[in-house]
C-alpha cells in the first residue's frame, strides 16, 4: 500500500510539473511571437530608413557638385580680378615713372640760367611727349582679351 500511495503522489507531482511546463512553454511561445513581430516591423523600418539615407546621400553629392561648379566659376573671377590688379599696378608704376621724369625735366629747366639754349624747352616738351607715348604703348601692350579688356 505504501507503494501505491507513493506512485499516486509521483503521478500527481508529474501532472503539476507538466501543467507548469505547459504554462511556461505557452509564455515562451507568446514571447517568441512578439519578438518575431517586432523583428518584422524593424525590418520594414530599416528599409525605409536606408532609402531615406540614400536620398540624403544623393542630395549631398548633388550639393557638393554644385558647390564645386560655383567655386570653379569663382576661380575664374578671382583670376580676372588678379589680372586687372596687375594691369592697374603696372599702369600706376608707369605713370609714377613718367611723372618723376617729367618733374625732374621741369626742375632742370627751372634751374638753368637765363642764358640757356632756347632749344632746351623744346627738348623737354619732346621728352615729355616721348614718355607719354611710351606709357601709352605699355598700356596698349598690357591689354589682353582674356582679362575682358578689348583693344
Amino acid at each position: 500500500m505504501l507503494f501505491q500511495i507513493s506512485a499516486i503522489i509521483a503521478a500527481v507531482a508529474f501532472v503539476f510539473l507538466v501543467f507548469y511546463l505547459i504554462q511556461t512553454l505557452k509564455s515562451l511561445k507568446h514571447s517568441l511571437d512578439e519578438i518575431t513581430s517586432t523583428m518584422g516591423q524593424m525590418k520594414n523600418e530599416v528599409t525605409q530608413i536606408s532609402s531615406e539615407v540614400q536620398d540624403v546621400i544623393l542630395n549631398t553629392n548633388e550639393m557638393a557638385i554644385d558647390v564645386r561648379v560655383k567655386l570653379a566659376k569663382l576661380n575664374h573671377l578671382f583670376s580676372s580680378v588678379n589680372d586687372v590688379g596687375q594691369v592697374i599696378h603696372e599702369l600706376t608704376t608707369s605713370v609714377k615713372q613718367s611723372a618723376t621724369s617729367l618733374l625732374s625735366a621741369v626742375k632742370q629747366t627751372s634751374i638753368m640760367k637765363e642764358g640757356a639754349k632756347p632749344n632746351h624747352k623744346w627738348q623737354t616738351i619732346i621728352q615729355g611727349a616721348a614718355i607719354s607715348f611710351d606709357m601709352w604703348q605699355k598700356m596698349k601692350a598690357n591689354k589682353s582679351p582674356h582679362t575682358g579688356v578689348t583693344k
